[in-house]
């Protein structure tokens, strides 16, 4: 066995460990000292942008219908005649799974049956299942889901402010595609798909919980011998390629509107921004949440300005999503005033980046962010999160916490800079009448 890595974070008082299998599978544990309950999760790097790429089997390059990644999510949690979810629960452990824009994750939770909990999870994620009577079954069910979420305002104002941002790029389109994308998958499509970013060298194990860590990792290998012959052999690993088209540097549209039959109207306001590496995108991040409680909390004077004239009831948001592909910050908010709160939003995001940061006010907010963080420690939850937003972004497990400590008011102006007009893209979905 090779000897794991780790890291220490002295700041969350925690330790996780880290080893590559000799099939290329990443292994994380978070050693999490008397906690009962324990995490286990199987992901891959494979999320709904990664539509062209080259099969790993054939080498020919192959472009797939939209939403496959999340379609491939529900069909593998799925055993001949019997569901994971089902398959879980006899065993007494609770279960789940998610796909986003750039991975896929499987997971279960439980206080005493961790053993069992991953022995099985191991099983569904390695053994797929596609047949056209199951495939075709699964789009009327997704299509549904994806029906539902067209009628979600918070779902519209979101996506629409995505379409207006992308030209051309994957992100624009629901995670679950559409309608007619999903109607083109097959069983081919999904074991294409399964074979090429179903391999070891493109997925990753995170235990989070007090297992023992050299025993955690043999149970690991153990079981995914009964799946893999060559297990014992490393094997030749291929590199996975995959295309898209090159994204336009300007935005689609500058504003979309859309009416629906709700009472709240809502507001979406979206910069494009350049792609950066992982360890970049995750400092916009923190700095997205510095600046919402800066600029945009009930401590602020814009908030106070605006519930006083009864334009805002709750504090907007700012949030930044990044990955290799693509790149933005969103500013959300709600109002029956809604053209007025359009109106000041815009006027208040070109102020601030003016306007010199109370530093006093900066400094507060640091230590509450910092505070939080080490609060959050307990949660395992927000474990699994940074470590796979660390794997992903290929950069250390604790970067989030020493990127926090050592962020400055001069980080937080020079990223407003980069709201720029140009790049602005307005969504709004108001009620219908």
């Amino acid at each position: 066995m090779n000897k794991s890595e780790v890291e220490i974070c002295k700041t969350l008082d925690e330790n996780t460990y880290k080893q590559v299998l000799k099939n290329g599978l990443e292994v994380y544990i978070c050693k999490k000292k008397g906690f009962k309950k324990k995490i286990g999760m199987f992901g891959t790097k494979y999320g709904s942008v990664i539509n062209n790429f080259v099969d790993i089997q054939t080498d020919k390059k192959i472009k797939v219908p939209d939403g496959i990644a999340h379609f491939l999510e529900h069909k593998l949690f799925e055993q001949e005649g019997e569901n994971a979810l089902d398959l879980f629960s006899k065993i007494g452990v609770s279960s789940n799974a998610y796909t986003t824009f750039d991975h896929t994750v499987y997971f279960f939770e439980t206080m005493d049956k961790f053993e069992e909990g991953m022995k099985l999870l191991i099983k569904l994620v390695k053994t797929p299942y596609f047949t056209d009577e199951n495939v075709q079954k699964e789009q009327g069910i997704i299509a549904q889901e994806i029906k539902m979420y067209d009628d979600d305002p918070n779902f519209v104002v979101y996506f629409n402010a995505l379409r207006a941002m992308y030209n051309t790029n994957p992100v624009r389109i629901d995670i679950a595609g559409t309608v007619e994308s999903i109607s083109h998958i097959t069983k081919e499509y999904l074991y294409t798909c399964y074979n090429t970013f179903y391999s070891p060298q493109n997925m990753f194990i995170v235990i989070i919980g007090d297992v023992d860590v050299d025993g955690t990792i043999s149970l690991i290998e153990e079981n995914l011998r009964l799946y893999e012959s060559d297990y014992d052999n490393k094997k030749e690993i291929k590199k996975i390629e995959t295309f898209s088209d090159k994204e336009k540097e300007s935005i689609c549209k500058k504003e979309e509107v859309k009416k629906m039959d709700i009472y709240m109207p809502q507001i979406c306001i979206g910069y494009k921004l350049d792609v950066v590496d992982g360890k970049e995108a995750m400092k916009r991040n923190i700095i997205c949440d510095i600046v919402s409680d800066l600029y945009f909390s009930k401590m602020t004077k814009f908030y106070e300005e605006e519930y006083k004239k009864g334009i805002l009831s709750e504090e907007p948001s700012l949030s930044y999503e990044g990955t290799s592909s693509f790149s933005h910050a969103l500013v959300f908010a709600s109002s029956i005033q809604i053209d007025k709160l359009k109106e000041d939003l815009l006027n208040y995001l070109e102020e601030i980046k003016n306007t010199p940061i109370n530093e006093d006010m900066f400094e507060l907010i640091k230590k509450k962010k910092i505070g939080e963080m080490i609060r959050r420690a307990d949660s395992l939850n927000v474990s699994y999160r940074r470590i796979i937003e660390a794997l992903l972004g290929k950069i250390d497990i604790y970067e989030d916490v020493n990127i926090l400590e050592n962020i400055t008011k001069e980080d937080i102006s020079e990223f407003l800079k980069l709201l720029n007009e140009e790049k602005q893209v307005i969504s709004i979905v108001r009620e219908n009448n």
